[in-house]
């Protein structure tokens, strides 16, 4: 072959093949670079993770909630000092291990704070120290549920108004249930712990036969099927957790009545999560409820009975501390804990009149049992009434 033959191939092919050589290179850089970016996040991939992270990390909640505070009379007098003060602290002290290791605890505030502004008195018309709610907050208490059939034992309005002017002073505490105005009772209460949203509702069957205020008729949360369906709606939308306080069942039975029922399924229905019911002053069952719709399960606790009174029924003396465990495990809210520790309402002869406390039923024994001022007491006798009423799935008797 010729020289000017081999100079015009090479001339040719050397091109052909620096175009392929670039194609190949641009093919292979662009392989690459894909998968460098595959396997690498842009600074703004980062950050949505992160960010999504951040607004859905795992989150744990402990909550504890206990029945009735019933302050009778006997009760406002032993919290009565020599130097004319009151101090209840006492009352709360064999307990409150167990209310301050919670990260919420919720006491039901049966009995008005009316405090000084009218004559103490207990059954049948109530006003109780403010003492007695400091006392509580002292053992860790930081929510009061305060619809009760006894909000209006005081003048109305102006007894809920005194309330009212004790939770001021304690703005660590948040109480539901009562309204010092109609912008307030059409606002759902809130509480952000561990950064999980909880909506607390509370509502009363009645307020025994004293009508509400004609111009306040929003001073007490009530037992109504449209303001409940209502609130619950609004709190769905807004709140990871609804817990619904109702006041309602019927006194002394520890069984649960049609009403109670039907405001249970009304709740399964509207997505509530947990309820705690209050008023009758015994234990009532504890059970789950399902959604046949969508298969949430609805915590239910009927009546958590008397946490602290005097009332003389053995079934009486023994209450119930419900303890919820609540999650978001991968974003998902659960309750992955619900049981009941049975609780005692001690009452022992001292001077004059009676030493009051509160003990877990683990904690307490049949020394205190032959103490109780009220004959027939034992830890068998209780023991057997909550496994009689409580199913063993939620009965924790350590």
């Amino acid at each position: 072959m010729s020289d000017s033959k081999k100079k015009n191939i090479i001339s040719t092919v050397v091109p052909v093949i620096l175009s392929v050589v670039v194609v190949i290179s641009l093919a292979v850089s662009g392989h690459i670079t894909k998968n460098r970016d595959e396997l690498e996040p842009t600074v703004a991939d980062t950050q949505a993770v992160v960010q999504q992270t951040e607004t859905t990390p795992d989150a744990k909640v402990n909550i504890v909630a206990v029945g009735d505070n019933l302050i009778h009379n006997t009760l406002i007098a032993a919290g009565e000092q020599e130097d004319g003060t009151r101090d209840y602290n006492s009352f709360y002290e064999d307990i409150n291990p167990y209310i301050k290791a919670a990260d919420m605890a919720v006491i039901d505030n049966e009995t008005l704070l009316g405090g000084s502004a009218f004559e103490y008195s207990g059954y049948p018309t109530f006003n109780t120290p403010w003492e007695v709610g400091e006392a509580a907050i002292n053992a860790g208490f930081d929510v009061f549920t305060c619809a009760t059939n006894h909000a209006l034992d005081m003048q109305k309005f102006t007894g809920i108004t005194e309330e009212l002017k004790f939770f001021s002073n304690h703005p660590e505490v948040t109480y539901i249930g009562i309204n010092g105005t109609e912008e307030e009772y059409n606002t759902i209460k809130y509480k952000d712990v561990n950064g999980i949203k909880f909506a607390l509702l509370n509502y009363t069957y009645g307020t025994n036969g004293i009508s509400l205020p004609e111009d306040k008729p929003w001073c007490v949360n009530m037992l109504e099927e449209d303001k409940v369906v209502s609130d619950i709606k609004e709190a769905r939308e807004n709140a990871d957790v609804v817990i619904f306080f109702p006041h309602w069942g019927t006194e002394n039975s520890h069984e649960v009545n049609e009403e109670q029922k039907h405001y249970v399924e009304l709740c399964s229905q509207l997505g509530v999560d947990i309820v705690i019911g209050g008023h009758p002053h015994v234990l009532q069952p504890v059970e789950w409820v399902t959604n046949e719709e969508t298969g949430k399960k609805m915590i239910v606790y009927y009546s958590l009975g008397n946490f602290i009174s005097h009332q003389i029924n053995l079934n009486q003396m023994c209450g119930g501390m419900a303890e919820i465990t609540v999650e978001r495990i991968d974003g998902e809210i659960q309750i992955t804990s619900a049981k009941l520790a049975p609780v005692i309402d001690f009452y022992e002869r001292s001077g004059n009149g009676f030493r009051f406390s509160v003990y877990r039923l683990s904690d307490y024994n049949n020394d205190l049992a032959s103490r109780q001022a009220q004959s027939g007491a034992t830890v068998e006798y209780f023991t057997d009434l909550s496994k009689d009423i409580i199913n063993e799935e939620f009965l924790d008797l350590t």
